[in-house]
């Protein structure tokens, strides 16, 4: 069932399946709704009134939505989230949802040949040769592309950073940028749960907790840096970088 026909609010993944929230697919989000016990879960983490196992499916799904609602417009840890950013956080911060393959494939980090191998993909489509920031003395830097070796200044030349260390991602930013002064676009590539993983964090640090969805982009735009989503082994550009030089 794809539960955006009913009409509840819910982003529709097959008019737009390129929508995506707190960096997981619309299509993903429709599979964690259909998992058998996700409703009564979702219902019991977001504090909905029971009772909830009496309602029909629509009745069920609606309860979520007036309630993530609420919790979106008041002062909760997701204050001025949308619908399905609240469902996505929420079944990812909660182990009672560590079951479901939703969760594990969520969580799954790319490894590092998977991450390498989807950035000079990318690159490889936008530059006839592939060298190292280390060349130019920007080691943090590990692909570039020009139209040469040599990166000749007059090359229009980009620079991909691949990240998969979420608990190091916030302090690396820092140091990504200040090496980030050399090409004409400058990326961070990392997966969507390194991603997810870096908001989480964002949300623990505030006392209470709050969620922010804009975080992470937030700053990457102040830095100046673009966003490559990578997924097994393909590469996704989420966020265009500030074109300079």
């Amino acid at each position: 069932m794809l539960f955006h026909r009913l009409g509840l609010g819910f982003s529709p993944s097959t008019s737009n399946p390129d929508r995506r929230h707190c960096y997981v697919r619309a299509a993903a989000l429709d599979q964690l709704l259909e998992t058998p016990g996700v409703l009564a879960l979702l219902a019991d983490e977001l504090g909905v009134t029971p009772p909830f196992a009496t309602l029909s499916l629509v009745e069920q799904l609606d309860a979520i939505r007036r309630r993530a609602i609420h919790l979106a417009v008041t002062n909760s840890p997701f204050r001025g989230l949308s619908l399905e950013e609240i469902v996505v956080v929420t079944a990812y911060a909660s182990a009672r949802f560590s079951h479901t393959a939703w969760r594990r494939e969520l969580s799954r980090q790319t490894s590092r040949h998977e991450l390498y191998g989807a950035c000079e993909a990318w690159l490889g489509e936008r530059a006839a040769a592939i060298s190292s920031g280390s060349r130019l003395g920007r080691p943090r830097w590990p692909l570039v592309g020009g139209a040469s070796p040599d990166l000749d200044r007059h090359d229009f030349v980009v620079a991909v950073a691949p990240m998969s260390d979420p608990q190091t991602l916030g302090a690396d930013l820092e140091r990504l940028a200040g090496e980030a002064n050399f090409a004409h676009e400058h990326y961070l590539a990392c997966s969507p749960a390194t991603a997810l993983a870096f908001l989480s964090a964002q949300a623990r640090a505030n006392s209470p907790p709050r969620w922010d969805s804009l975080a992470l982009d937030r700053q990457l735009r102040t830095l100046g840096l673009g966003l490559l989503l990578i997924e097994h082994d393909s590469a996704l550009l989420y966020l265009p970088a500030r074109y300079s030089r």
